[in-house]
């Protein structure tokens, strides 16, 4: 691995992928900043490279942002075949407020239980199992493992796995979907208003210009702009449509004093079609407006953030192999369906990559108590040996 060893005081051997998973959620990889955790992904990173070396699979270490490492682990086919990567992200939201023992592990009533458990390392264990199963089939392509920091922030990891070079024919994002294959979900732009007044002091209207209640007028027409998103929906399903709202508002250095500066951040969804450039071209006219009509009104408006939408035909060829090997797995057809969050798979199809979000049936994300049904873990383990195969020999 890149000439480097790394060792763990974790048991490598495991071959069953619930134990496997359990041992993963025994891990904290919580967001660094979020609790006691300082070492971000590291220790779980280190995990993953000592198993995969144990098993003589091709791993590679990239830590672009100090602490904040992913893992790409290789099967390499013999060749003329197509490259399936399984990606997933090794990071989790805060072990603060869980109910219990969040690094438990802990099974009761068929489902597994830990933070992280659903979210996602019952998939990252599937995709371990498979990638080191691809050894043993003597595929003609490549089976490649994506085990990727900071989703559950900025998605840097996938980031910086496309950007070292990193390519498949088609990819799996195994995150929790209760066994539907999400083909679709909206992108989003993050923006800044930075509403400007004068600052004096209180009792001196006549040297001072409020910029919090100025911002108050882009308020009320941010929120009439709101109201006509929804009949922007693409499948003319409401919450399929494009959705704005203001997160934070920040302003003011005192009561006594007139704010110079208030700051309206906006988080915009987006859905196909849609950019960055063509959000701040909807709200610039908004504000331009509002310069021209309200008295010492002015503003700045930036962009922050963006990530783009993603979408996949329901039909197209590779959403087929997932189905059919899904229901060879569960004796059921899954949904296809579109989602409102975000998952790294949008990063990997603007990079050229098709594929699909597609993983166990897990409960609690984010919450005070998160699991994820055992069952599921097995099923979905197999499923992805199948697709690999079938896939990788085309």
């Amino acid at each position: 691995m890149d000439g480097l060893q790394y060792t763990t005081k974790h048991d490598v051997t495991i071959d069953d992928v619930v134990s496997l998973t359990q041992t993963m959620v025994q891990i904290d990889s919580s967001t660094p900043g979020s609790g006691s955790n300082t070492a971000g992904e590291t220790t779980v990173a280190q995990y993953i490279c000592a198993w995969l070396q144990h098993r003589n699979i091709e791993c590679h270490w990239i830590e672009e942002t100090p602490g904040r490492p992913s893992v790409i682990g290789v099967v390499r086919g013999s060749g003329d075949g197509k490259s399936l990567m399984f990606n997933g992200h090794t990071d989790t939201v805060t072990l603060q407020g869980y109910d219990g023992d969040p690094l438990s592990g802990h099974i009761a009533n068929g489902r597994l239980y830990g933070r992280g458990s659903a979210d996602m390392k019952s998939g990252m264990a599937a995709a371990m199992i498979a990638t080191a199963s691809a050894a043993k089939l003597n595929l003609r392509g490549d089976v490649i493992l994506a085990a990727v920091a900071d989703e559950e922030c900025d998605s840097i990891g996938t980031e910086q796995v496309l950007a070292a070079g990193w390519r498949a024919d088609a990819a799996i994002v195994a995150e929790p979907t209760d066994f539907a294959i999400i083909n679709a979900h909206k992108g989003y732009v993050l923006l800044e208003v930075d509403i400007h007044g004068i600052a004096a002091h209180g009792s001196r209207p006549d040297l001072g210009v409020d910029a919090i209640c100025k911002a108050g007028y882009f308020l009320v027409e941010l929120d009439r702009y709101s109201q006509s998103l929804p009949q922007r929906s693409p499948t003319g399903v409401e919450i399929d449509a494009p959705n704005v709202h203001v997160g934070i508002i920040r302003g003011g250095a005192e009561i006594n004093s007139y704010p110079a500066k208030c700051t309206i951040s906006i988080e915009r969804r987006t859905v196909a079609g849609e950019t960055a450039t063509s959000v701040e071209n909807e709200l610039r006219p908004i504000l331009q407006k509002l310069a021209s009509t309200v008295s010492d009104f002015t503003f700045e408006l930036r962009t922050t953030c963006y990530r783009p939408p993603y979408s996949i035909a329901s039909d197209h060829p590779f959403v087929n192999l997932v189905v059919e090997h899904a229901v060879k797995s569960t004796g059921m057809a899954p949904p296809i369906k579109s989602e409102t969050y975000w998952t790294d798979m949008a990063l990997l199809s603007e990079a050229g990559i098709p594929g699909v979000i597609w993983g166990p049936k897990g409960c609690g994300l984010h919450s005070k108590e998160e699991s994820v049904e055992v069952e599921s873990i097995r099923q979905l383990a197999d499923s992805f040996i199948a697709i690999a195969a079938s896939y990788c020999q085309g």
